[in-house]
């Protein structure tokens, strides 16, 4: 048993190359996963007082958001229409294999884009500890991977795939605290926020980085996040072998 779960895992790995390889590392993916948080940063900002301090978390998790479960909406669709997919299941390949290879693919993406933007941030951020924020950027990354294949997997084509993934990935940037403190906001969006996914994301982010170092608190965001991650793995799992099926 043992023997076949590392096999397993070394098919995800390899599924993941070949995505990685295909659809995430071109230039046109690149350029929209490093530049999309800074131009809705800029659009959000112009006018209005930001403290430094307090975006760079909110750019770091944005960017595991796009640049992690983005290219989903254009991997499984495409696959789907030219075929390639059905050669995957051809293969002597578990579903739920093959559905962990994907999201790997992404996770390692967006692992990348938020070291970008940690990089380039890192002398201006008071971080405490780093150590806690790399584990944020990990399991972030992983979550919204998932999240990316679930928003595709009942799609058969980019162009249905990518306006209600867009649709649903820009508002939850606006309700979840990546801009706006969720102090502030009216007491239904912060309902709402709690719910979402990308808010345990940003305030585990903050905790790192800003204080006041609550493990407690950071603990908590990374287990919803983890929540979240086998709750969206078992629904794309019923969900692909119902049309598979």
């Amino acid at each position: 048993m043992v023997k076949r779960f590392f096999k397993d895992i070394i098919k995800a790995i390899y599924i993941a190359e070949k995505d990685l390889k295909i659809y995430f590392f071109k230039a046109p993916n690149l350029i929209f996963g490093i530049f999309l948080p800074v131009v809705l940063y800029l659009a959000y900002s112009l006018g209005r007082s930001v403290e430094l301090t307090f975006i760079i978390p909110s750019l770091v998790a944005m960017a595991a958001f796009f640049g992690a479960g983005a290219i989903q909406s254009v991997s499984l669709p495409l696959e789907r229409r030219t075929g390639t997919f059905k050669m995957l299941l051809a293969a002597p390949i578990k579903i739920s294999t093959l559905i962990f290879g994907k999201i790997l693919a992404g996770f390692f993406y967006g692992i990348i884009l938020s070291l970008i933007y940690f990089a380039i941030m890192l002398p201006f951020s008071p971080l405490l500890n780093f150590y806690m924020f790399f584990l944020g950027i990990l399991i972030s990354s992983l979550l919204f991977s998932a999240f990316g294949l679930l928003l595709s997997v009942p799609f058969r084509d980019i162009p249905q795939a990518m306006p209600p993934a867009t649709v649903v990935r820009i508002a939850m940037v606006f309700i979840c605290g990546v801009f706006t403190p969720l102090e502030s906001m009216p007491i239904t969006l912060q309902t709402v926020a709690y719910l979402l996914p990308l808010t345990y994301s940003v305030d585990a982010l903050h905790i790192a980085m800003n204080g006041p170092l609550n493990i407690q608190m950071f603990i908590i965001d990374l287990g919803v996040q983890i929540l979240y991650f086998i709750v969206f793995l078992i629904i794309i799992i019923k969900v692909l072998k119902k049309i598979i099926e």
